[in-house]
């Protein structure tokens, strides 16, 4: 009987052996299975995210991007070839008996300054803005002083620097004394502009353009003044509607006024 008990815890010993070391292999095995698999399907997952971006960029291109490129493609090509064309014009001279073609150092210097300069007028910079102040604004308030430059009687009742760094002023008031609506209204900006200066020199004969001084006989009331302008008031014409949407107002040179009282256009009588 001892020896059989013996045996039997022998046995038992032997089992449980075998046991243990099945659980401490079990979850390593199925462990690993279990990362192996989450990499397949992260592979997979990765490979369909990239065939579906690639048929959207596809069908993006072929319906979007090359309709967009073939409107694009014609002007963009003729300002690269009218800039290479000016490029080799202009940069290179010939020299020596044999005429050859030779880079200009100077020229090629001055041709790189007036391209950046060109690009800068697209950006909100310093240089962009004193680019376009001697370029683009003259001739698109020549355009306007053209088109719309007139004299007419207004009822003004303030003037404000809306912005000090630019020394820019609005002035407000109405066509009309009595009731004013929204047609009758006038909102004036004043601002320094090389056109500015331009006309004051050609109607005055002083090149310099202050728009303090020009907002200066608007006194603190109301005022019947005198105004001299280029643009379109807020009428019920569509160029009207159009520059007000796009809150384009209006710009004052001058004014001559005659101080009719404090108050509004309502009170004043």
């Amino acid at each position: 009987m001892i020896k059989q008990a013996e045996r039997i815890r022998a046995r038992s010993g032997r089992i449980d052996k075998s046991a243990n070391d099945t659980m401490a292999q079990g979850p390593s095995e199925g462990s690993l299975a279990s990362s192996i698999r989450e990499l397949n399907e992260n592979i997979s997952w990765l490979r369909r995210a990239i065939i579906t971006t690639k048929q959207i960029v596809t069908g993006l291109g072929s319906t979007v991007l090359a309709p967009v490129w073939r409107l694009v493609n014609p002007p963009f090509s003729w300002l690269w070839r009218t800039y290479t064309a000016l490029w080799h014009r202009f940069a290179y001279v010939r020299t020596g008996a044999n005429g050859e073609l030779a880079l200009s150092r100077t020229r090629s210097s001055f041709l790189v300054l007036l391209t950046v300069a060109f690009l800068s007028m697209f950006t909100n910079t310093r240089l962009g803005e004193a680019v376009r102040f001697v370029t683009v604004e003259p001739v698109i308030d020549g355009v306007m002083m053209a088109a719309s430059l007139r004299t007419e009687t207004f009822y003004l009742t303030q003037s404000q620097e809306i912005d000090p760094e630019g020394n820019v002023h609005s002035v407000r008031g109405c066509r009309t004394r009595g009731e004013c609506s929204e047609v009758d209204a006038a909102y004036f900006r004043v601002s320094p502009r090389l056109s500015h200066d331009i006309w004051k020199l050609c109607v005055h004969g002083n090149p310099i353009y202050v728009p303090d001084h020009a907002v200066s006989p608007i006194a603190p009331g109301l005022n019947e003044c005198r105004v001299t302008y280029y643009g379109y008031r807020m009428t019920s014409s569509w160029i009207a509607r159009v520059l007000r949407s796009l809150q384009v107002y209006p710009t004052m040179l001058e004014a001559s006024c005659v101080y009719l009282g404090s108050g509004t256009l309502s009170t004043v009588q």
